[in-house]
């Protein structure tokens, strides 16, 4: 029989909103010149294979507002709505993994403190916004420097904060989750990251997508 969670907000979810937010909105970094085109690289997935596998529509598919070669899928709403809702669907999988479930109104807590969190941090307003009411909820880049290296270092740096990092297999040549919000892949000299923090689905739907991915790279 399950146990039910209630009444307290597990310290965890605090921080990996925190850390969901800067994932989504960090600066972008130089373009490695050995990089695929990035106009190319949405061409590996379409909308509906991603819509099918997240349980939401997206809206459109486009290279990331950077530097960066990779692709950005959105759908619409808010990034403070949407950010939320992956951290419950995180915290709901962490109390099922542990043979209890998130009651009523500790998910209501969740969701009410999110917001309160992200509130007037989110990069979504009109002003600012790429496309207003639109979020990216799964994206994919490859990053520049040694593959390696970048790979060992993003491991020590997110093993220290909130969940950790687990390791993924069967995913290119090594690969990890860092707290439910960010998949690094390395295959050959190239690390590729996926980031959905703002994607109410959880790293089982997004390792399909980055096989597909990193399969044809």
């Amino acid at each position: 029989m399950k146990r039910s969670v209630k009444g307290h907000l597990p310290g965890w979810v605090t921080l990996l909103a925190a850390l969901a937010f800067a994932i989504a909105s960090g600066p972008a970094a130089a373009a490695d010149p050995a990089s695929a085109n990035s106009k190319d690289l949405c061409r590996l997935l379409n909308k509906a294979e991603v819509s099918r596998a997240l349980g939401m529509e997206i809206v459109r598919a486009e290279a990331p507002d950077s530097q960066l070669a990779g692709c950005d899928f959105s759908a619409r709403g808010s990034a403070a709505d949407m950010t939320v809702a992956h951290t419950t669907q995180l915290a709901k999988g962490a109390a099922n993994a542990n043979g209890s479930s998130i009651d009523g109104p500790t998910e209501k807590l969740i969701d009410t403190f999110g917001k309160m969190l992200l509130k007037g941090s989110t990069s979504d307003t009109p002003a600012t916004a790429r496309h207003p009411g639109e979020v990216p909820v799964f994206s994919f880049a490859i990053q520049p420097g040694e593959a390696e290296e970048q790979m060992r270092v993003s491991r020590q740096t997110y093993a220290g904060i909130g969940p950790g990092v687990t390791t993924v297999a069967n995913l290119g040549d090594e690969a990890f989750d860092s707290g439910g919000a960010m998949l690094s892949v390395r295959k050959g000299k190239r690390m590729i990251q996926f980031t959905y923090p703002s994607c109410s689905c959880t790293t089982r739907e997004i390792v399909p997508l980055a096989r597909k991915v990193v399969g044809q790279l």
